[in-house]
């Protein structure tokens, strides 16, 4: 039987996960020639330019998403003991930095959505789900390293000699 803190880090696992596939799924779109969400095409197109392209702005997120959900998993699938917990550990300490990041720019969104505050690239909702997804992503990274924390190394089945 798993414990209760077993429980809620493979929850947070996968809240996370959800949330990196909605920014994911997001990026794909734009990258696939969507304008979902975007309120300025022009702007949104000379923003990709400078990042480098579609090919870096946009595909390059779906791939750190992918990253996310692969570290967020390392912590909570028995895969993952393969790979060093303190490297996993710290992995997901670094991206719990997002939660911070996420809810101050969700507040500056959500107030200058108040203000009135014209956005030029993206439209309001648009920020907002991205930021809700940073700061759950960054969420989920801190409870699930919090969690994981004291993991068990697997233990090698005990080997016997060879039989004369």
């Amino acid at each position: 039987m798993t414990s209760t803190a077993d429980r809620q880090a493979v929850t947070a696992a996968y809240v996370g996960c959800a949330a990196a596939a909605a920014y994911a799924a997001l990026k794909c779109a734009w990258a696939l020639g969507s304008t979902l969400g975007v309120s300025d095409g022009e702007v949104f197109d000379a923003f990709l330019k400078q990042l480098g392209g579609p090919l870096v702005a946009l595909w390059a997120t779906v791939l750190l998403a992918l990253l996310a959900c692969a570290i967020l998993l390392s912590l909570v699938q028995p895969w993952g003991r393969r790979i060093p917990r303190p490297l996993r550990a710290s992995l997901a300490w670094l991206g719990a930095i997002m939660a911070p990041i996420g809810l101050i720019r969700l507040g500056v969104t959500i107030a200058e959505t108040i203000a009135g505050n014209p956005f030029p690239m993206l439209t309001p909702a648009t920020y907002i789900s991205v930021y809700m997804c940073f700061t759950v992503l960054g969420l989920t990274f801190a409870v699930t390293a919090w969690r994981t924390r004291s993991a068990q190394p697997t233990r090698r089945p005990a080997t016997h000699g060879a039989a004369s």
